[in-house]
C-alpha cells in the first residue's frame, strides 16, 4: 500500500479544513444574501403599501377640498344673486321715488303757474 508522509497528511488535512471553511462561508454568504433579499422585498412591499395609503389619503383630501370649493362657489353665487336682487329692489324703489318727486314737482310747478297767471 501507498504510504503518505506526515507532511502530506498535514497538507491534505489543512486542505480539507480549508475546503470545509470555504463551503461554510459560501453557505453563510448564500443564507445572508437570501435573508437580505427577503428583507429588501418586505421593505419594498411596506413602502408600496405606505405609498398606496398616502395616495388614497391625498385623493380623499383633494376630493374634500373640491367639494368645499364647490360649496363655496354655490354660496358665492347665491350671495351674488341676493345682492343683485337687493340692488334691483333698491333701483326700483329709487325710480319710484324719483318718479313721485318728478310728478310732485310738476304739480307744484302747475300750481305756481296758475298763481302767476291768476295774479295778472
Amino acid at each position: 500500500m501507498f504510504k503518505l508522509s506526515q507532511e502530506t497528511k498535514a497538507i491534505v488535512s489543512v486542505g480539507a479544513t480549508l475546503l470545509a471553511v470555504n463551503v461554510a462561508i459560501a453557505a453563510l454568504v448564500l443564507t445572508l444574501t437570501s435573508d437580505i433579499r427577503a428583507e429588501a422585498r418586505a421593505d419594498r412591499e411596506a413602502f408600496r403599501a405606505e405609498a398606496r395609503a398616502e395616495r388614497t389619503a391625498n385623493q380623499a383630501a383633494r376630493e374634500a377640498i373640491r367639494a368645499e370649493n364647490r360649496a363655496d362657489r354655490a354660496e358665492s353665487r347665491a350671495d351674488r344673486e341676493a345682492i343683485r336682487a337687493e340692488s334691483r329692489a333698491d333701483r326700483e324703489a329709487f325710480e319710484k321715488h324719483i318718479t313721485r318727486l318728478t310728478r310732485e314737482q310738476s304739480r307744484l310747478t302747475g300750481i305756481v303757474d296758475q298763481m302767476r297767471t291768476a295774479g295778472r
